[in-house]
């Protein structure tokens, strides 16, 4: 009777982080490239259960094995491409394809990330809510009197690009004929990073992640080159929670764990049955 209790009690603390991952996902289905988790369970171990009788000559018996019920044993992000969401804002960024957007936090440490709803701080540096800023640090403000941050432009391969203000007339004049690309002063590009295992990732929250052992580290690279994906401004990365099948995940776990709680209520009541009739 313990083995049942046992058993009920694994199935109920699983089924339980079951219940919290779904939730967080369910809570998250609005949060900005947001990338959902997947809880998977795993049949624990059997024993052999002892039999006081010898086996027939001739005719070996299998031992009986009782199984010792379930646990987690991964949850592993699921890093599906979200549908891109057109915004408007000429500093949203969406991530078409494989990769990450590198940031700094607060207290100096790196982090990844694949939103890309960045505005400007008090020192014209790119960054995230919270201050994280996007690395390398890009900063639009150091040359705010040569160029119309108006036209701001993010190419799909990371260059970012705006228009010089004419001087003189109208006449425009540059500083240096070199830095024109189409008639746009290069402020800057906006590297990408992969690993080789990103289901791997560690959450750090504020939907950032950081590297694991077993994540590998981070490799960077030009967006639209060598596998990276492309950027695409003037979007953002939805989440990739599909509520439909979270919710029906939910009523799913919360019946399991209520039938394990059954479970081990009756358990319970046979276990004090036996105990009363020895007594």
């Amino acid at each position: 009777m313990l083995k049942a209790i046992g058993q009920c009690y694994s199935g109920i603390r699983a089924h339980q982080q079951l219940l919290d991952v779904t939730a967080h996902n369910i809570a998250n289905v609005n949060t900005v490239a947001f990338k959902g988790k997947q809880v998977s369970f795993q049949e624990l171990t059997y024993r052999e259960i002892a039999q006081r009788r010898l086996p027939r000559a001739g005719n070996p018996a299998v031992p009986p094995r009782s199984g010792r019920g379930t646990a987690v044993v991964s949850t592993a992000h699921l890093l599906e491409q979200g549908s891109p969401a057109y915004t408007g804002r000429s500093l949203d960024l969406a991530i078409m394809g494989e990769g990450f957007f590198r940031v700094i936090r607060p207290d100096g440490s790196y982090a990844y990330t694949r939103g890309g709803n960045f505005s400007l701080d008090a020192e014209g540096n790119l960054t995230l809510p919270g201050g994280i800023r996007l690395d390398p640090v890009l900063n639009l403000r150091e040359r705010e009197n040569e160029i119309d941050l108006s036209t701001l432009s993010i190419s799909p391969d990371g260059a970012v690009l705006a228009r010089p203000y004419p001087e003189g007339g109208g006449e425009i004049l540059f500083r240096d004929e070199e830095e024109l690309a189409g008639g746009m002063i290069k402020l800057g590009e906006i590297q990408l990073y992969r690993f080789i295992n990103p289901e791997s990732l560690l959450n750090a929250g504020e939907n950032l992640f950081v590297p694991s052992e077993t994540s590998g580290p981070p490799a960077a690279g030009i967006p639209g080159e060598n596998g990276f994906g492309t950027l695409q401004q003037y979007y953002l990365e939805n989440s990739n929670v599909d509520l439909a099948q979270e919710i029906t995940g939910l009523i799913r776990g919360q019946r399991a764990l209520q039938s394990s709680s059954r479970t081990l209520t009756t358990a319970d009541e046979l276990w004090a049955l036996t105990l009363n009739m020895q007594s």
